[in-house]
């Protein structure tokens, strides 16, 4: 009987999880078209981004806890496939932020470290991008909206390249 609970609160927790990051996504996704103006504006966005990978890490860890109890099969999918989600709002709205960057973020003293961090994390993005579109199993017509967003990620790792070359030299410290 207490056994059956746990399971029963277990599958109750996956599904409050999974709801709120399905919640979550949906919203981010809404954001897609709003014109960010400043760089406080783009870190919120990065921010909501994590967020979403930090309950997707969160719903997994949870779900191997426990394997096999209360929690649906289909579930690795599932995350890989939101994931997936959150990584093309983000970089739809990366993209329209460093196509027409504001001035104070490219020109400003510290703006070469905040470039180079930026393309960095694109970067690494970029490389795990590819196994989780195998580990999704999607369709044809969602595999060619995802090479979409590949496309996008490459023009970002670009942009902020050319951007690099503008920016700033980064501060060196007496002695170095």
């Amino acid at each position: 009987m207490r056994y059956e609970q746990e399971l029963a609160q277990r599958a109750t927790v996956m599904r409050k999880l999974a709801r709120s990051l399905s919640d979550a996504v949906v919203q981010f996704e809404k954001s897609v078209g709003q014109t960010l103006r400043t760089f406080p504006d783009y870190k919120k966005a990065r921010a909501q981004y994590l967020e979403i990978q930090s309950m997707i890490f969160t719903i997994s860890d949870k779900a191997e806890e426990a394997p096999r109890q209360g929690v649906p099969e289909d579930l690795k999918g599932w995350l890989v496939r939101m994931r997936l989600r959150g990584i093309a709002a983000f970089t739809r709205i990366s993209l329209a932020f460093f196509r027409h960057p504001p001035d104070m973020l490219v020109h400003a003293l510290g703006a070469y470290e905040i470039l180079e961090m930026e393309r960095d994390a694109f970067e690494g993005v970029l490389r795990d991008y590819d196994m989780m579109l195998l580990e999704a199993a999607l369709d044809d017509k969602t595999s060619e909206e995802l090479d979409k967003v590949r496309l996008e990620m490459e023009e970002i790792v670009g942009l902020l390249e050319e951007l690099l070359k503008t920016a700033p030299p980064p501060l060196q410290r007496f002695g170095d």
